[in-house]
């Protein structure tokens, strides 16, 4: 045990010794952190690349940039374009229509995070950092440059390593084939490697240059590619015979307090509802995984197919239908409202129009204000009446995201904080009583 905490003790010092470092060189000022927008695909890194594609952008250094990425998309997927960059236009969030089905019944719709055109060629590229993969998303996009004419079509996936999160959701249960219908890259090598060259090509230009140097080291941030201290950390462990020994207990103790502190905030969190009068749904059943079932804890850290545990309440009973509050965990903590049966499916977003309940329709109307007051914090979904990231958000399978690791450590705060915006979420969807 002396050996494991002296190896705990010289990994600690290390870290200090760099974090000193980057303090007395700046290094740790970084603008997307500072107005804490390090993972918003949107307004941040989908409107950052897309600006950077667009001939016609800010930058105003012309089609450079767009070249190279294409140049890059070639040489990786084996791939002649041919785009006319005298042509080209970048659209950020194209919207491709309602998310519904066409008359052959295929799924269509939705918004393409970055689209690349010109007149016969077509690139479509859907951005995920953390956010949750949406229902058949993949395929709605696939089905859309299906259904247009063009020489060339392109349906990319990027993501922090190139992975996908929910690959059966997403493609509508594998109806669509990464490497035939789609392709991945990723933000840790593919998007990486791209802003290198697109800063050595803005060398002249300070403010352009810097700005894609503040974007580079957000992803390497995010991509944990710190590399100076990451190296020293290897040769650390490398260098020293004893330490290597204790690596399957190091590995098996930071696993150990992971799942700890996933246990604390769900058993913390469910104690503090509970105090508000909302008792928890505590058994596990179809469509929902309750987060403190023995069953589920240890399976999130074992699985990166085990995920959507959650914790739910009842808000309101209507007649067969009753409104739940779920908090729950993709890779980052999310919360809303969602409508269940008295067999307790979930009741699409659709089918809840529909119910013929005054005071759930006055409850839907609500929230309907809500999301299109706050469209950059509430959102909906085929299931969700609204969701949102938690406030503050937890991202349990990267504790470097934001200040995922600092929140945990200050655990009854954040529990407080979270819950009292469950419950002014709460006050807001039940207005409707004290105005009777």
């Amino acid at each position: 045990m002396s050996k494991l905490i002296q190896l705990f003790n010289d990994i600690h010092l290390l870290i200090e010794k760099y974090e000193q470092i980057r303090k007395e060189k700046g290094d740790n000022y970084n603008l997307f952190q500072v107005i804490n927008m390090t993972s918003d695909e949107t307004r941040v890194h989908s409107a950052m690349i897309a600006d950077l594609l667009n001939p016609e952008g800010l930058h105003q250094m012309g089609d450079i940039f767009l070249k190279l990425f294409i140049r890059k998309l070639e040489e990786l997927f084996k791939l002649e374009l041919n785009l006319d960059y005298g042509d080209a236009k970048i659209v950020c969030e194209k919207y491709i229509g309602l998310k519904t089905k066409d008359k052959e019944g295929k799924d269509i719709g939705g918004r393409i995070d970055i689209y690349i055109s010109d007149i016969t060629n077509h690139i479509a590229i859907e951005n995920k950092i953390y956010a949750t993969d949406q229902e058949n998303q993949l395929l709605r996009y696939h089905n859309y440059l299906e259904s247009i004419a063009g020489e060339n079509k392109l349906l990319l996936y990027l993501s922090l390593y190139g992975e996908i999160n929910d690959l059966e959701k997403t493609t509508g249960n594998n109806q669509i084939k990464e490497g035939e219908d789609f392709f991945t890259i990723s933000y840790s090598e593919f998007i990486l490697n791209w802003l290198e060259e697109c800063r050595t090509k803005a060398i002249d230009k300070p403010l352009i240059r810097e700005g894609i140097t503040h974007y580079r080291n957000l992803i390497k941030i995010l991509t944990h590619q710190m590399e100076n201290e990451k190296n020293d950390l290897i040769k650390l462990i490398k260098d020293n015979p004893k330490y290597i020994c204790l690596l399957p207990k190091y590995k098996d103790a930071i696993k150990e307090v992971e799942i700890s502190l996933y246990t604390d905030f769900w058993t913390k969190l469910e104690n503090a509802i509970q105090n508000q009068g909302y008792p928890i749904v505590k058994e596990s059943f179809d469509g929902y995984k309750y987060a403190l079932d023995k069953n589920y804890l240890r399976k999130y850290y074992e699985s990166n197919n085990c995920k959507y545990q959650s914790v739910e309440f009842v808000v309101e009973g209507f007649d067969e239908y009753r409104l739940m509050y779920s908090v729950q965990v993709d890779w980052r903590t999310y919360y809303g409202a969602l409508i269940r049966d008295n067999s307790n499916k979930i009741i699409p977003l659709k089918d809840a129009y529909e119910i013929e309940n005054p005071k759930l329709k006055t409850i839907i109307s609500r929230i309907d204000e809500m999301i299109q007051n706050s469209q950059n914090e509430y959102h909906s979904s085929s299931s969700w009446l609204f969701w949102k990231h938690t406030k503050p958000c937890i991202n349990f399978r990267d504790l470097n995201d934001g200040n995922s690791a600092s929140h945990l450590s200050d655990m009854n705060k954040t529990i407080e904080r979270i819950t009292k915006d469950i419950i002014d979420d709460i006050g807001v969807i039940r207005k409707y009583k004290s105005n009777k």
